[in-house]
């Protein structure tokens, strides 16, 4: 019975968690130029519409000194990573804050590793842990 009402209560948390309202950077350099790396410019994110599914950032770079990038809240059908063209880059994301990096191909793998990562070692965690009752 223990284990049966444990295991609920955590199922129910996990869910509360995965429910919560999206946070995305949300800015642009066209009236912030530390929305190129808001990470490190001190730019905190904001909490999206309930509607949102996703964080997306937009990059045109016409001049590689001076990219205009534009980070935000989007809902809606999406691809998740990125898509490039010539002077631009979309990428789409679905985690808290995952927006934070540049629109490079390698950046934006990487964060979107991150996530599958550790989804698989928090389930492989609470696994091993339900295996104790």
């Amino acid at each position: 019975m223990k284990k049966t009402v444990f295991t609920t209560a955590l199922l129910l948390a996990v869910y509360a968690a995965s429910s919560q309202a999206l946070h995305c950077y949300v800015c642009s350099t066209d009236t912030n130029s530390g929305c190129s790396h808001p990470e490190q410019n001190g730019i905190s994110s904001t909490l999206c519409p309930d509607t949102a599914t996703h964080c997306s950032t937009y990059t045109v770079n016409l001049y590689d000194d001076f990219p205009n990038v534009v980070r935000q809240c989007k809902s809606g059908d999406y691809s998740y990573g990125c898509t490039f063209s010539y002077a631009t880059s979309t990428c789409a994301c679905d985690y808290d804050e995952c927006n934070y990096v540049d629109n490079s191909p390698i950046t934006a793998s990487a964060a979107a590793a991150k996530a599958p990562i550790l989804l698989t070692l928090f389930t492989a965690a609470c696994a091993i842990f339900l295996s104790f009752f």
